[in-house]
C-alpha cells in the first residue's frame, strides 16, 4: 500500500493529519473532539479502531486535546515525548497505552517508519515528524516559529511537505490581537508566516518534494489566497514548477498520495484552494 495523507482538521480550532501506509495507519495530533475525529475518520473509509498509534508534537490543546479520549474510547495508544506524557495525564481519563518518543530519533509503528527532529515552539519538546514507506516520505511540521538548519536537514528528502503557514504579516500587525500576542505569534517560539514558506523553497528547501500543503492558517491573521500566493510565487522565483499545492483549511484535504522518486513528475505547477 503506497504512503498517503489526509488532513482531518487545520487551524486554531484542532489538527490532525491522518498517514497511511504498507496497512499501518496513524494520527499526526489529535486536536479535535473524539466524536469530530471519529466521524471525520468515517469520511475518509477508515474505522476509528484500525488506527495503530497517535503521535503527538506537542500538549497545546488544539494539537493534543481529542488524544486522550479518542485512545480511552477505540484503544488507540498514544506516543508522544515523556514531558508530553506528563501533560496529558488525566485520573479520570486512561489511555489503553503509552509509547515514548525522543525528541530526536527514528521509531517504528507497524511498516511506517517516523523520524522525530526538535521545532522552535513555546511548548515542551515540541517535534515535527518525517514518515517514511517504501521509499515515500512525508514530511509534517507546524508550530513553529523558525526554519532552522535541523528542521531543513530533517525535510531535505521529503517527496511531500506539510508546512504552516499561520500569518500574514500585515494582517496580523493590524489585527485585533493584544500586542503581546502579536509578538509571540512573530517571535522564534511562535508561528510561520506566509513568506516564510515562500523563502524556505527560495533557499532550496526539501529539493525532492513534489506536493505541498499549506496548513495551520489563522482565521484572523490570514486568508488561504494569500498563502498560496505567497507560496507559489516563492516557488516560481525558486523555479520549482514542479510541485503539487494546496491549502487545508478546517476541515481540511481530501485523500493525497505520497509522491515517490518511482512516481512520474507532474505537469507544470497545480494549485488548489478547499
Amino acid at each position: 500500500m503506497a504512503l498517503r495523507f489526509r488532513v482531518l482538521g487545520s487551524g486554531s480550532k484542532g489538527n490532525s493529519t491522518l498517514v497511511e501506509g504498507g496497512g499501518t495507519r496513524i494520527l499526526l495530533d489529535a486536536g479535535l473532539g473524539p466524536r469530530i475525529l471519529a466521524e471525520r475518520l468515517e469520511e475518509a473509509g477508515v474505522e476509528p479502531g484500525s488506527l495503530d498509534a497517535i503521535l503527538l508534537s506537542h500538549e497545546h490543546s488544539d494539537h493534543a486535546a481529542g488524544a486522550l479520549r479518542f485512545s480511552a474510547r477505540w484503544g488507540v495508544p498514544i506516543h508522544a515525548c515523556p514531558s508530553v506524557h506528563v501533560v496529558l495525564r488525566d485520573g479520570k481519563v486512561r489511555a489503553p497505552s503509552f509509547g515514548v518518543l525522543e525528541p530526536t530519533g527514528p521509531h517504528s509503528v507497524g511498516s511506517l517508519t517516523v523520524e522525530t527532529f526538535r521545532v522552535h515552539h513555546d511548548a515542551r519538546d515540541p517535534v515535527g515528524f518525517l514518515v517514511s514507506h517504501e521509499g515515500a516520505s512525508l514530511g509534517h511540521a507546524t508550530d513553529l516559529g523558525l526554519l532552522t538548519g535541523t528542521v531543513a536537514a530533517a525535510l531535505a528528502s521529503c517527496d511531500a511537505l506539510l508546512l504552516e503557514a499561520n500569518y500574514d504579516p500585515i494582517l496580523l500587525r493590524n489585527g485585533p490581537y493584544p500586542w503581546a500576542l502579536k509578538e509571540r505569534i512573530l517571535g522564534d517560539l511562535g508561528h510561520l508566516a506566509n513568506g516564510d514558506v515562500a523563502s524556505y523553497f527560495e533557499q532550496g528547501g526539501s529539493p525532492a518534494c513534489r506536493a505541498l500543503v499549506l496548513a495551520h492558517l489563522s482565521e484572523n491573521n490570514n486568508h488561504p489566497e494569500l498563502a498560496l500566493r505567497a507560496a507559489s510565487e516563492g516557488l516560481h522565483r525558486a523555479g520549482r514548477r514542479g510541485l503539487h499545492v494546496e491549502v487545508a483549511d478546517a476541515r481540511g484535504t481530501k485523500w493525497l498520495e505520497v509522491p515517490s522518486a518511482a512516481t512520474p513528475r507532474p505537469r507544470p505547477m497545480q494549485a488548489r484552494l478547499f
